[in-house]
């Protein structure tokens, strides 16, 4: 979906019960405008077109471009990709954590703190200041969103303690607590799938070339829809884990993102740490052509681009929107099969679904009754 479009998401309910859930978005590939510009030209073009995390967009422009061959081009030392990448990811997990997720549950959001935190990142230097800002982060992690959890000895024995944990964690874990209280999100049927962490290299021998926009636009992995995001990189970590053995996918997702708020910390203490995963991973995609696959806030971004001299002949974006608001994918499966007691409580649990999936663009939510025979 092109930036600054607007996301339609369509619930079909009968009977007071989801019954489908439909995406009838266009959804134009804004990087068609870039093949037949010069390598400068698409470079310069990409983070204004792609607005949201357009640093990641901008590193995955570089890194695809030199996967392909570009001559006298080169991409960011490896330390300054990471922290660029996590302080972009760190104000955006702010932004849901600080402001949405409260103002969704009708808390107070911390908009002060936020504006703080976020122009501290923005203007971060080098050394000493992004060690220090790494260690706030770490602290507003432990210390006003789960606080209720890092005071104890060990893991809450049951989804009652973790909600009482959770109520003494400040407007976080108010959140998570009033999630759990909905009631389980698991959709009946089998999740989707989480996408897994794959090489860009073993992308490249997947996709084997520059995919097509019919690919771009509802892309698959071994022929099945996948959820990337927060959720796939941390769903093993305990307590996420916990949360979906109790069928509380929602609730894992929005813990997810606070444990990935904390790597983004740590990051900036402690650059290229062996124990984190890579961000960015580059690989050529045939002659010419180079394919970059970045992990955002949302999820896996890739650039795939294939190069005819200085000018740019074929560029594909897959967006991690692509993959969680697919048509088979988790907010369809899960938007469905479940009965609401009001159209409020059902909005709510609509809602909650499609922030905790990150959709990165502006949407509604529209609920369609079926006439009853």
């Amino acid at each position: 979906m092109s930036p600054g479009a607007l996301m339609r998401l369509v619930l079909r309910r009968e009977a007071g019960r989801l019954v489908g859930v439909s995406v009838p978005n266009p959804r134009p590939q804004a990087a068609q405008v870039l093949v037949g510009r010069t390598i400068d030209e698409a470079l310069t073009l990409v983070p204004a077109k792609f607005g949201q995390y357009s640093r990641a967009q901008g590193i995955a422009a570089t890194a695809a471009c030199v996967a392909a061959g570009a001559a006298d081009l080169t991409r960011m030392e490896p330390w300054a990709e990471e922290r660029a990448l996590a302080i972009e990811t760190a104000q955006e997990h702010l932004w849901r954590l600080m402001l949405d997720w409260p103002q969704l549950f009708g808390h107070k959001p911390r908009s002060d703190r936020f504006a703080i935190l976020h122009r501290r990142l923005a203007q971060l230097g080098d050394g000493r200041a992004a060690y220090d800002l790494g260690g706030d982060l770490l602290d507003l992690v432990a210390v006003e969103f789960l606080g209720g959890f890092f005071t104890a000895t060990r893991e809450p024995s049951g989804l009652r303690e973790f909600v009482e944990r959770a109520r003494r964690g400040g407007t976080i874990g108010a959140a998570l607590a009033d999630l759990i209280e909905m009631g389980s999100s698991t959709p009946e049927g089998e999740a989707v799938p989480l996408l897994p962490t794959l090489a860009a290299g073993a992308w490249a021998h997947e996709l084997g070339g520059v995919p097509p926009t019919v690919f771009c636009e509802a892309p698959t992995l071994f022929g099945r829809a996948h959820e990337t995001g927060v959720l796939a990189r941390h769903a093993d970590s305990m307590m996420v884990s916990n949360l979906l053995t109790h069928r509380h996918r929602i609730a894992a997702r929005l813990f997810a993102r606070v444990v990935d708020l904390a790597d983004c910390a740590s990051r900036l203490r402690h650059p290229q740490a062996s124990d984190l995963p890579v961000l960015i991973d580059a690989a050529p995609l045939g002659e010419n052509a180079g394919l970059a696959c970045v992990e955002t806030s949302c999820g896996l971004l890739m650039h795939a681009v294939r190069l005819d001299g200085e000018r740019i002949a074929e560029y594909a974006v897959i967006a991690p929107t692509q993959w969680n608001f697919h048509d088979d994918g988790p907010f369809v499966r899960e938007g469905c099969g479940w009965e609401a007691e009001s159209d409020e409580a059902a909005m709510l649990r609509l809602k909650a679904l499609a922030l905790s999936l990150d959709p990165c663009v502006e949407y509604e939510i529209v609920i369609e009754d079926v006439p009853v025979a």
